[in-house]
């Protein structure tokens, strides 16, 4: 949408009101993740996902709700869970006013509050949905459960797949902490990472470019799928080839934790 004047955006709104909007995070990865991670892992799958449904995606909120043991590593700003829910609700009442029906809110961000703040988005006529990144199953891709690690085997495989150039694989470190006190650091889909510690929490040893294809293959998949139903075939009567879908009935993508208000 950011590269779209505001006619040819008011024109994509009447033709299909549907619109996506990646919130990612400003937050430590460890010293082998950049901080933008979050939010370029998201904005990836947001833009493959639009792509395939010939949807519109609007430019990614780059901050999102971090705990505090995480703002004591250089580099990581947080919002506040109120401010990030003000900040969306403002949003979606200018989208909604421009003719958007409905909003998909997508986030790869497991913090509690920040999942509350997306989770409780409200508006007065379009339809808003939220899907979590870390609610998805994906035991079949990953050796390690991906919902109580941080920087780990998940995060680290997708960021070899989208930005090698982006990981510094030979400061990759492990934390390996027992399981009743990984339980203890978890604040929502996540854990937080132990204070003082390199800020990482599961096995981002084990991570790989070809788990991290396989992965985001599979969730552009589901989430789409899952939201929108199958994507529509090629309409080879357009000129350009471009594939014109029409708008199918929404359903919520699996454990994506979508809502509606």
């Amino acid at each position: 949408m950011a590269e779209l004047s505001w006619t040819e955006a008011a024109a994509r709104f009447r033709r299909d009101p549907r619109l996506l909007l990646p919130v990612g995070t400003c937050l430590q990865h460890g010293p082998h993740l950049p901080l933008g991670a979050d939010a370029l892992i998201i904005t990836r799958l947001g833009e493959a996902i639009a792509a395939r449904y010939d949807l519109l995606v609007a430019p990614t909120i780059p901050y999102g709700a971090t705990s505090a043991t995480d703002t004591e590593y250089a580099g990581t700003a947080s919002l506040s869970g109120k401010t990030l829910h003000r900040v969306l609700n403002e949003l979606v009442s200018c989208w909604e006013a421009h003719g958007v029906e409905e909003l998909v809110l997508l986030t790869g961000h497991g913090y509690g509050p920040h999942l509350y703040a997306l989770a409780t988005v409200v508006s007065e006529t379009a339809r808003i949905r939220s899907v979590d990144l870390h609610a998805i199953d994906l035991s079949a891709y990953l050796e390690s459960a991906h919902t109580r690690e941080h920087a780990g085997e998940l995060a680290t495989s997708l960021m070899l797949h989208l930005a090698p150039e982006l990981v510094q694989t030979d400061r990759i470190q492990d934390v390996l902490l027992p399981p009743e006190r990984v339980r203890k650091l978890v604040a929502g889909e996540e854990p937080v990472p132990l204070p003082g510690s390199i800020g990482v929490v599961g096995r981002p040893s084990i991570a790989s470019a070809e788990k991290g294809r396989a992965i985001y293959e599979y969730v552009v998949d589901h989430i789409g799928r899952g939201l929108f139903g199958p994507p529509a075939p090629p309409d080879v009567t357009q000129p350009s080839g471009r594939s014109h879908v029409k708008q199918a009935p929404a359903r919520h993508a699996g454990g994506g934790k979508p809502h509606d208000d």
